[in-house]
């Protein structure tokens, strides 16, 4: 299960990170950050779903998904990557988006990069999430982002553990 003492979540004036460990390769960790199947299992804080989720993995490639509510709402994100180098780093930039993958209003355009770091055996996954400035910060973290990335990085240590034991 989740080991409290291997999360460490701290916010800045323009950014937050966000790291925790993960008793598993850094190859697989990797896998699950990449591709749409597993990202569908575990990207959405409950009570919500992925039911929709494509990937282009290159640089200039569009990540786009849905999270759909209880009630069937559905919130379309898009990140664009601009630098992958597997299995040790992703960089994005990220907004809500529409259907179609077109940017629209909401939350503020943010750049995130993660950092999987091999650990005698485990995966240090370190993220770090910055904005054009404090006000874009304080919208993204009113609305939850940090709390949400938190809940949804508990479930991916259960789903690895669950890829694991197969």
């Amino acid at each position: 299960m989740f080991e409290y003492h291997s999360l460490s979540s701290r916010a800045g004036e323009q950014e937050f990170t966000v790291e925790r460990q993960f008793a598993a390769p850094r190859a697989l960790v990797f896998q699950v950050f990449t591709q749409p199947e597993h990202l569908k299992r575990w990207w959405a804080p409950q009570p919500y779903t992925v039911p929709t989720c494509t990937i282009d993995l290159r640089p200039g490639g569009i990540w786009h998904y849905a999270m759909r509510s209880p009630e069937g709402q559905e919130h379309w994100s898009r990140s664009v990557y601009s630098e992958i180098i597997p299995p040790e780093k992703l960089v994005y930039t990220s907004t809500f988006a529409d259907e179609h993958a077109n940017p629209i209003e909401g939350i503020p355009e943010h750049l995130t990069t993660i950092i999987f770091t091999e650990e005698g055996g485990k995966t240090r996954v370190t993220a770090h999430v910055q904005f054009e400035n404090a006000e874009a910060l304080k919208v993204a973290l009113d609305m939850g982002m940090q709390q949400g990335m938190n809940m949804t990085w508990d479930y991916l240590v259960e789903y690895v553990q669950t890829i694991q034991a197969k």
